[in-house]
Formats: structure tokens, C-alpha cells, sequence
């Protein structure tokens, strides 16, 4: 039952305070996943990635940056240059080099033949051509 106080106020009666109080809150599985989902995050925050979280993100992005090199067909010395970098930047960086990186793998030709392979050179000619 509620009553009026002196004061103007509704008060419940006690015993209709106590069985609410009793009474167990659910919850709904979205609820539990918000619940849960913004103490992770606070958590988080708090301390922020673990060096073991550090090392496994790096580790990942190297895999990436690899397979992503030899996917477009560049050296694979280009990975060295890209460590560090996050997963957005390498491909953007990829996407930039590959162009130049292709252009420069393509034989140059001139009126002599092709050059820029850097294997015999003259000599494979000559000797193909039976000269000394």
C-alpha cells in the first residue's frame, strides 16, 4: 500500500519495498553483451594491449605484408621496408610501388636488342653469333 507523507511524498509500504527488492533482475542476452561488451572495454582502456597482443598484431601484419608482396610479383626485400606499417598503409604503399616495380622488371629494347637483364650480356651474343 502506499501512503502519503507529511511531506507530501508516496511512500510504499515496507512490505511491498522488500518483495521488489527480492524479486531477482533479468536480462535480456543483448543487455549481457552490452554489459560485458563495455567492461571489455574499460578493461581495455585500462591497461591497453598486452606485449603479447603487440607481438601477435606484428607478427599478422608480416604475414600480410609477405603474401601481399608476392601476390603483386615484387621483391621481397620491399618487406623489410614495409614493417611496422598497418595492414591500410601497405596496401596503399603496394599500390603506389607496383607500377614502377613492373615497368622496371620489363626488358628495355633498342635498336642493338634487349638489355637491363644483366645475364652474359655481349658475351651470350657473341658466343651465339660464333664470335670471340
Amino acid at each position: 500500500m502506499e501512503e502519503l507523507n507529511t511531506n507530501g511524498t508516496i511512500q510504499q509500504n515496507e512490505g511491498q519495498a522488500q518483495q521488489k527488492s527480492q524479486e531477482p533482475k533479468t536480462f535480456t542476452q543483448e543487455e549481457v553483451n552490452r554489459i560485458v561488451q563495455e567492461r571489455l572495454a574499460r578493461a581495455k582502456a585500462v591497461t591497453g594491449p598486452s606485449d603479447r597482443e603487440l607481438e601477435l598484431q606484428q607478427r599478422e601484419t608480416a604475414i600480410y605484408v609477405k603474401e601481399r608482396v608476392s601476390e603483386m610479383g615484387l621483391p621481397k626485400d620491399l618487406c623489410d621496408s614495409l614493417r611496422g606499417l598497418d595492414k591500410e598503409t601497405v596496401d596503399k604503399c603496394i599500390q603506389i610501388i607496383a607500377p614502377f616495380a613492373q615497368k622496371a622488371a620489363e626488358p628495355i629494347l633498342n635498336a642493338v636488342g634487349p638489355t637491363g637483364s644483366g645475364k652474359g650480356g655481349d658475351d651470350a651474343i657473341r658466343r651465339a653469333m660464333g664470335l670471340k
